[in-house]
Formats: structure tokens, C-alpha cells, sequence
């Protein structure tokens, strides 16, 4: 492996929609329509990070991936990316 510094987080965005009344006031003119009410919410974890000795082998760094606590998803995600990168010489098979 070449030297290569890649980010993978987790980021959440979460979208609510709420629908309310909005009605006119009693004996007054006007329409009952609905509102929506929508909310917003990012959270994100916060960066861990390994460091590798220069040579480190994939078995290395899977290790090191898995100890920071890293799903298999995210360490294929980031195998594929460090191949995109040109820093991972070798072939990737995702079964």
C-alpha cells in the first residue's frame, strides 16, 4: 500500500414533515388549510482515525479498521476507495 489518506465517516440527515391546521377564527372569513411543519437534523460521528506503518499490508490495515470499530461495509467502501486512488496495488473482489 502506498501512503494515502482517505475519510470515512458516518454522516445522518434526517427530514421530518409534520402537516398542522391552520383554521380561521370562529364567525370569520377565511379557509381551513394545512401547514407543513418540516424539521431538519445532521449528526455526525466523530472522526477516528489509524495510523500504518509505511508497507503495511491490507491484513494490517482491516485490523486496525476493524479495531476502531469499522462495519464490513465501510471497509469495503474504503478498500475500493484506496484502489480508486492508485494507493492499494492489488485486485478487489466484492462478494
Amino acid at each position: 500500500m502506498s501512503p494515502v489518506a482517505i475519510m470515512h465517516g458516518a454522516l445522518s440527515v434526517e427530514i421530518q414533515t409534520t402537516f398542522t391546521a391552520s383554521q380561521p377564527q370562529p364567525f370569520s372569513q377565511g379557509q381551513t388549510t394545512v401547514v407543513p411543519e418540516t424539521k431538519v437534523g445532521v449528526t455526525e460521528e466523530k472522526a477516528k482515525n489509524i495510523v500504518l506503518q509505511d508497507g503495511a499490508t491490507v491484513e494490517q490495515l482491516v485490523r486496525a479498521l476493524m479495531s476502531i470499530g469499522s462495519t464490513p461495509r465501510d471497509i469495503i467502501a474504503i478498500l475500493q476507495n484506496l484502489k480508486s486512488a492508485g494507493a492499494l496495488d492489488a485486485q478487489l473482489e466484492v462478494i
